[in-house]
């Protein structure tokens, strides 16, 4: 885990940024009164094995043929990975669970406002997605934590998984929360993603750029970290 400080910063896309789009907005102040934990990367199949030896009856995702260990855990749903947290939190006695998509933004951007966290444009070899320029682009993930970490310490929060957030979805984000909590109010059947997958072109990698599915529904390119109130 690493400890994300407290802070403020400019939540959605800057107006004429590359790829943005209506859902992104309107940009708005967002401040986060106090510093949270964030995983360095997404969780791995190693450890969502750990959790199924110990809830034997836990969803048991395919790993698509791409190796477990330390993948990134793929083909699980915002309700199964509210499983995890809730034995993650019985297990070692803190309050584990999924960030805000607020807290999530904050902690991708790390201190920027640019469209990535090292900056504009993209750039190859810096994250997993289509036409990335790695080993892995468009055909599966990669290993967590094989890019170079931003300036929070935080691997992987652009590209190779899509990430569940807290959140309900919200076309815009008129009357948002502005100070880091979860928006749990709007289509609650359907939960936020964030970050971008190995399946997509850069401009979906973007910190501010938005996604959304069903809180059961399973894809090859959904994942998920874990968040820790201090």
């Amino acid at each position: 885990m690493v400890v994300i400080p407290a802070g403020r910063y400019e939540m959605g896309a800057r107006d004429g940024e590359e790829g943005q789009e209506d859902c992104e907005g309107p940009r708005h102040v967002v401040v986060i009164a106090r510093a949270f934990a964030l995983s360095r990367t997404p969780v791995t199949f190693a450890q969502w094995d750990m959790f199924l030896a110990h809830a034997p009856a836990a969803h048991r995702p395919a790993d698509e043929g791409w190796g477990r260990a330390d993948r990134p855990v793929v083909n699980v749903s915002w309700d199964d990975a509210q499983a995890y947290m809730r034995w993650l939190a019985a297990s070692c006695g803190r309050p584990c669970r999924l960030p805000s998509e607020s807290e999530w933004e904050y902690a991708a951007r790390a201190g920027t406002q640019t469209a990535y966290h090292w900056g504009e444009p993209f750039e190859a070899g810096r994250a997993n997605g289509i036409d990335s320029g790695c080993a892995w682009s468009g055909t599966r993930t990669s290993p967590v934590g094989s890019f170079a970490a931003n300036a929070f310490g935080l691997h992987d929060m652009h590209g190779n998984v899509w990430e569940w957030v807290e959140d309900c979805w919200n076309e815009f984000y008129l009357d948002a929360p502005d100070d880091g909590s979860a928006w749990c109010a709007g289509r609650c059947d359907a939960r936020v993603l964030r970050g971008g997958s190995w399946c997509d072109p850069p401009r979906l990698l973007r910190a501010a750029a938005r996604n959304r599915n069903s809180r059961g529904f399973r894809c090859n390119d959904y994942g998920f970290r874990v968040a820790l109130s201090l």
